[in-house]
């Protein structure tokens, strides 16, 4: 009781922490294993991974079809959607159909105008020429915002 009064503290976390230090020999339990376990394992992320592997045009709906039905996992659309972009998965911008109800991946603009014609003219023009002399035009830019950049321009 002595140390409660002097910490200041109630009788009974003083008597939870010397009944914690006297089992493990430490004041705090690890905190794994604590809080809400994750709605996906492992495997329903790769199975998810695997469908967009082979079919990438995939709409969200199907891929929770896919994991009900091969791994009893029941998720939100918007749990596979954060799933998605928690791995990586940002090059595609996830929409969301009002009329239908459904989700979809569609490629962004720039995966939208790739020219495999226009990659080899490129590599052709510029790929004797050493890395270090190229300069991008994002990079080369000089505007208005470019007084806040800390490095660089």
């Amino acid at each position: 009781t002595q140390i409660a009064i002097d910490l200041n503290m109630s009788l009974h976390i003083v008597q939870c922490v010397l009944v914690t230090w006297r089992e493990i020999g430490e004041v705090c339990r690890d905190r794994r294993g604590f809080g809400r376990s994750p709605i996906l394992k492992n495997d329903a992320v790769k199975l998810m991974l695997g469908l967009l592997e082979h079919s990438p045009d995939l709409y969200l709906d199907e891929i929770q079809e896919q994991l009900e039905e091969q791994h009893g996992v029941e998720t939100s659309l918007s749990t596979i959607s954060k799933m998605l972009k928690c791995l990586g998965m940002h090059d595609f911008m996830i929409i969301t159909m009002n009329l239908t109800h459904s989700s979809s991946f569609w490629l962004s603009k720039v995966a939208q105008e790739h020219s495999e014609e226009a990659q080899c003219a490129f590599v052709l023009a510029v790929g004797n020429e050493p890395p270090e002399w190229l300069v991008t035009a994002d990079e080369s830019a000089v505007n208005i915002l470019t007084s806040y950049h800390q490095n660089g321009w």
